[in-house]
C-alpha cells in the first residue's frame, strides 16, 4: 500500500507542478501588465520553479529510488503544489475585494504578492530536499557496489 501511495503522488507531484506554474504565471502576467513591467524582473518568482523541474528531471533520469520512493517526499511535494494551486486560484477568484466593485480587476494581486514568498520558500525547500534525496542515493549505491 505504501509503495502505491508513493507512486500516486509520484505521478501526482509532476502534473500539479505544471498547473501551479500555470497559475503562478497566469498571475505574475496579470500583475506585471496592470503595473506596465517587464517580465524579465519575474525571474526570481520563476527560478525556484525551474530548480524543482530540474531537480525532478534529474531524479527521474538517475532512476534515483530513493527520491520516488519516500512517500513523505512526495505527499509534501504534493501538499506544496496543492497550497500554490489555492494560492492562485483564491487570487483569481476573490471576489471581495474594493478593486473587483471599484476599478473591475479581476485578480487580487494583494493576497498574491503577500504570499509570493511563502510560496518561492516552499519550492526552495523541496528543491534542496530532492537534492539531499538524490546524494543519499548516489551515496548508498557507492555503498552498495562496494
Amino acid at each position: 500500500m505504501k509503495d502505491l501511495l508513493a507512486k500516486l503522488f509520484g505521478v501526482l507531484k509532476y502534473v500539479l507542478l505544471i498547473i501551479s506554474f500555470g497559475l503562478i504565471f497566469f498571475g505574475i502576467m496579470s500583475t506585471y501588465s496592470r503595473l506596465n513591467k517587464s517580465m524579465t524582473e519575474a525571474i526570481s518568482v520563476f527560478l525556484p520553479f525551474a530548480l524543482v523541474l530540474i531537480v525532478f528531471i534529474v531524479s527521474m533520469i538517475m532512476n534515483s529510488k530513493l527520491s520516488e520512493s519516500k512517500l513523505l517526499f512526495n505527499f509534501v511535494s504534493c501538499l506544496v503544489f496543492t497550497v500554490t494551486i489555492i494560492i492562485g486560484l483564491r487570487s483569481i477568484f476573490d471576489k471581495n475585494m474594493l478593486l473587483y466593485y471599484k476599478y473591475q480587476v479581476n485578480f487580487n494581486p494583494t493576497f498574491f504578492a503577500d504570499n509570493l514568498s511563502a510560496i518561492e520558500f516552499m519550492l526552495y525547500m523541496i528543491f534542496f530536499s530532492n537534492v539531499i534525496l538524490i546524494i543519499c542515493d548516489l551515496l548508498n549505491k557507492g555503498k552498495s557496489n562496494n
